[in-house]
């Protein structure tokens, strides 16, 4: 192509395959050349260095080195005094232990493309001696990194990538060509391969490759490894490496003379059975999971890794190279199993190629006999029982203007897929297509038109003004409801909380449930063994969110949630959901100010956050109820909260937390908490608020103090007071409760305060009198209450 790296990267980004950034191979690498070690020699100071003599062909010089793999003859980087390394490093002539060293011969770190700092990079036997690396490496060239879309397996390759910057630049892809050299004996007579488990595998083929030498590989295949981060092993494993990023096929190369009887069988893993895998770790293998095996054994996790009872190594001379496809569920379902992710799984498992491999076997193939001087055995090995079907699909020339509002000339957009690698053939109006293998996500006719748009151009496509009606639409009645609870709050002084659907199952034990309690619903397939359920109740994300602020030194905290908690109906049943809100208060009533004071937040406090809450909604007032028993919310303390009910319905719990639950969340002081089901709510009928004239006469404030059992709440009173049927009697308001021993034991004193008024006249003292009385009369009646005292009126 034409266009520089960074119009090249626009273009891929514009086309949907984003590129993160654009950055050279090495910078600021200058003056290195190849150098010849002509001579080494021990250093007059002794130890592990060396002084070398190495020649540029027109210039000699003397360097001090400790690399332990200089030796006369070989090739390697070599910055000369003036060289400049990367970090601006400029390279002088020094004296090392007493001996002039004259330049310095470099590793992979000191030139900043690799990481290897323990070696010099060596070079090619026939590099040529004063070459400029630079250009003997190809390091004046840029990386694009691209950030591959789970459904562009493909683009896992520089082979895909190339495809979308041809298509979208106008340029040509090279495919790499394929130099493969046959040579007996026959590769059926050297091997063979049985596939036992043909859905899990749908196709395994392998070649053989004969009298290999394994050993270093060349500098240009090391530096393109290098390139992606990938530290070189030998020429064979390399060459496996550089086609799964070259073609985006995974290859794996196997000691042929290590394989019982030769064979290959690819079946699932037997009962117990475990194999070391090359990260010299020892896999206990699911009897669900595929691998590669010989006659006798395992060797291999079917597209994860290798074992390490076959790898090449230094004394391989016969390789049985495989390339296979797996199905892509398996292969994900294995490497996280086993909790191992490799460049072959995250590409197994997002689809390979099924009809790709046999390319990939045959260039790694190829480049191994050249890289090591083996021989390629005549034939291949493929087990392919029932091949793909060719997919091809329509497309219409009107279906691409419908769809997008423009269409490119016919010929533009042949040109567009089969630069994608799309086969068109011509048809009336349009093209019959027909989809490559390696492009698993098209599947229909408006996949195709994505094609062409992408890389046509989103910017061909004319503006026009939207044409057709528009329609108002009324958001959801729950929509409109949890935003009035969150701005009921906020303007409360309570903070809005966000927390993770997910919980930990221990905290079940403060719920009083057993781990196994079958109302929970609980993850088959976990990310984390402390996010494995989902929420019964908002608590415990508050509690987390409290805790949090409490370690960082904020003890004062008011936070409210709306979510969903959860609740198991049996199996094969949907989930029962609640939309709640919860709300948390603990450490001081109010921000610490100079006008503030230092009054600590109560019951009553996230009690009057309810009230708010279903005022607010229009549901009318909220009393609070004793449980039927403690275990009603063990989360709580005895005697320190209830049932939240409003118009006689139960809508939620509140209460103080239990110190046992406070202490297992390290919350130094108490945190008061209530949960309120919004759905019980939304199906409580709401009481639209009423205009009502201002008062034109004035009204009678009488005091009333009642003695009770301590058992009967002050709500049971004010409803019995509230009862009398007397339309004057506007408020009750319960204002001191007080218990001691004047009171005597059991017993406790409420003291309310009862406002009479008229609409059409100034009550007298004798009509407020008699309706005080009445209501003395009412509450000895029904409670058998005990009368403190009846003060005196007051006009207000």
């Amino acid at each position: 192509t034409e266009a520089t790296p960074a119009e090249a990267a626009e273009r891929l980004t514009m086309a949907g395959i984003e590129v993160a950034s654009v950055t050279p191979v090495v910078t600021r690498l200058s003056g290195v050349v190849v150098g010849e070690v002509t001579d080494v020699a021990s250093h007059p100071a002794g130890g592990p260095l060396t002084v070398c003599a190495v020649s540029t062909g027109s210039e000699r010089f003397s360097v001090v080195c400790g690399a332990p793999n200089v030796r006369r003859g070989v090739r390697a980087a070599f910055a000369p005094p003036g060289a400049v390394l990367p970090g601006e490093r400029r390279v002088e002539t020094a004296v090392i232990k007493g001996t002039p060293s004259h330049g310095m011969l470099c590793s992979e770190a000191e030139l900043g493309i690799g990481e290897d700092a323990s070696a010099i990079l060596l070079l090619d036997a026939d590099a040529p001696a004063g070459a400029d690396l630079v250009g003997y490496l190809a390091l004046d060239d840029v990386i694009l990194e691209v950030e591959v879309t789970p459904n562009r397996p493909d683009c896992l390759s520089v082979l895909g990538v190339a495809r979308e910057v041809a298509a979208v630049t106008r340029g040509r892809v090279r495919v790499p060509a394929l130099a493969i050299a046959e040579a007996d004996p026959a590769a059926d007579s050297l091997a063979t391969v049985t596939v036992d488990d043909a859905e899990l595998c749908p196709r395994y083929a392998a070649r053989a490759i004969t009298d290999v030498a394994v050993g270093p590989s060349p500098a240009w295949l090391a530096q393109r490894l290098r390139a992606v981060g990938l530290r070189p092993i030998n020429n064979v494993v390399d060459v496996t490496n550089y086609v799964l990023w070259e073609l985006g096929h995974p290859l794996h190369a196997f000691d042929r003379d290590l394989l019982v009887e030769h064979r290959i069988v690819v079946r699932r893993a037997r009962p117990g059975e475990t194999l070391v895998t090359l990260d010299g770790q020892t896999r206990r293998l699911a009897e669900t999971m595929l691998v590669i095996a010989d006659a006798e054994r395992a060797i291999g996790v079917a597209g994860v890794m290798g074992g390490a009872n076959t790898e090449v190594g230094p004394s391989t001379r016969q390789v049985l190279l495989e390339s296979a496809y797996f199905k892509p569920g398996s292969i994900r379902r294995t490497a996280k199993a086993l909790g191992l992710s490799t460049e072959a799984s995250y590409r197994f498992e997002r689809g390979a190629d099924i009809e790709g491999l046999r390319h990939a076997l045959d260039r790694a193939a190829g480049l191994i006999a050249e890289v090591s001087g083996g021989r390629v055995a005549r034939g291949v090995l493929d087990v392919y029982p029932r091949p793909r079907p060719p997919v091809e699909l329509g497309l219409r020339l009107q279906r691409i203007q419908r769809v997008i509002g423009a269409c490119p000339p016919a010929d533009t957009a042949r040109q567009i897929l089969e630069g994608l690698g799309f086969p068109v053939a011509p048809r009336a109006g349009g093209f019959q297509v027909t989809v490559p293998s390696f492009r698993r996500d098209v599947s229909l006719e408006d996949d195709l038109v994505e094609e062409i748009v992408r890389v046509w151009g989103y910017g061909e496509i004319p503006s026009t003004i939207p044409a057709g009606a528009l329609f108002l639409t009324r958001r959801p009645r729950q929509i409109v409801a949890q935003d009035t609870v969150r701005r009921a709050l906020a303007a409360a002084g309570y903070q809005e909380a966000i927390t993770l659907s997910l919980v930990n199952p221990a905290y079940l034990a403060h719920l009083g449930r057993p781990p196994d309690d079958a109302r929970i619903v609980t993850l088959q397939n976990p990310l984390a063994a402390d996010r494995s359920i989902l929420r019964p109740t908002l608590l415990f994300g508050l509690l987390e969110a409290v805790a949090t602020n409490v370690r960082r030194q904020a003890p004062d905290v008011r936070l409210f949630e709306v979510g969903r908690v959860f609740e198991s109906q049996g199996p094969g049943k949907l989930a029962l959901e609640d939309t709640r809100v919860g709300i948390v208060h603990t450490g001081l009533r109010a921000p610490r100010a100079w006008f503030s004071g230092k009054a600590r937040a109560d019951l009553f406090d996230v009690k009057g956050a309810v009230e708010t809450v279903v005022e607010a909604l229009g549901r009318g007032d909220v009393t609070v109820e004793a449980p039927d028993s403690p275990l009603a919310a063990p989360y709580l303390e005895e005697g320190r909260g209830g049932i939240l009910v409003v118009q006689g319905s139960p809508v939620g719990v509140i209460g103080e937390l239990h110190p046992a639950v406070q202490r297992a969340f390290d919350l130094p002081s108490a945190l008061f908490f209530a949960e309120v089901s919004l759905d019980r709510l939304e199906g409580i009928p709401s009481r639209a608020p009423a205009h009502r004239p201002l008062p034109r006469f004035p009204a009678v404030q009488r005091d009333l103090a009642v003695i009770v059992p301590a058992a009967v709440p002050a709500a049971e009173v004010s409803r019995a007071i509230q009862a009398i049927p007397n339309p004057a009697l506007k408020r009750v308001v319960l204002f001191d409760v007080y218990s001691g021993e004047q009171m005597g034991a059991g017993k406790k004193s409420l003291a309310y305060s009862l406002l009479y008024q008229a609409e059409d006249r100034t009550l007298t003292d004798a009509e407020v009198n008699a309706m005080h009385a009445e209501v003395v009369e009412s509450l000895r009646q029904s409670l058998g209450a005990e009368v403190r005292g009846v003060e005196g009126g007051e006009e207000t």
